[in-house]
């Protein structure tokens, strides 16, 4: 035999234990991203309120809570057919107004609506705005011209509210109770 002609080993498929325990590791990597994906995604869920907690925190705030589902239904066909119910209030410089929906659609309507009529009103190079969007709500807010203007979407519930800055706190306070103040979720559920 020559020096040159030596044998080469046979091919052999044994897989090296470096390379199970890289792929478990990866493997493992995937399955823990996929389940933090999953809680923050949970955590980012916002639950809709129900027109009737909107009420009651209406009298809760000192108050006094209007059904206007009947206007809406008598001016827009789409609100009749869709609209369960609308509930707010206005004193003063405040005007509050929350719908509730049979769907995700008219809520972002409402939304969208509203959100146009405040940014061309009331935007300014002299202005505090805040957004948050994620998937099942926006949520937007505008302190601009010495107004404080809200418009915001959760599932198929909208507001749509309004004030001078100065009592901005009342309608916050509000939404705060209904956790459609910030992103994500803090709602307490019973």
């Amino acid at each position: 035999m020559s020096k040159y002609s030596k044998r080469k080993p046979a091919y052999t498929s044994s897989v090296s234990t470096k390379s199970i325990v890289a792929s478990f590791a990866v493997v493992a990597f995937f399955i823990g991203f996929a389940i933090f994906g999953f809680i923050v995604i949970d955590l980012e869920h916002k639950i809709p309120a129900t027109s009737d907690e909107v009420w009651k925190i209406i009298e809760e705030q000192g108050y006094e809570p209007k059904d206007y589902t009947e206007g809406y239904h008598n001016t827009d066909v789409s609100f009749e057919l869709s609209l369960i119910k609308c509930v707010g209030f206005e004193k003063d410089d405040i005007f509050f107004q929350f719908f509730e929906f049979n769907n995700e659609d008219n809520a972002i309507d409402i939304y969208g609506q509203a959100y146009q009529k405040i940014t061309q009103t009331y935007n300014s190079w002299q202005k505090t705005e805040i957004q948050y969007k994620n998937q099942g709500y926006h949520l937007y807010f505008l302190d601009s011209k010495d107004k404080y203007n809200v418009a915001i979407y959760v599932e198929n519930t909208a507001v749509y509210a309004y004030c001078d800055s100065e009592n901005m706190n009342e309608i916050d306070s509000i939404l705060d109770k209904i956790d459609y103040l910030t992103s994500g979720n803090n709602k307490k559920t019973e």
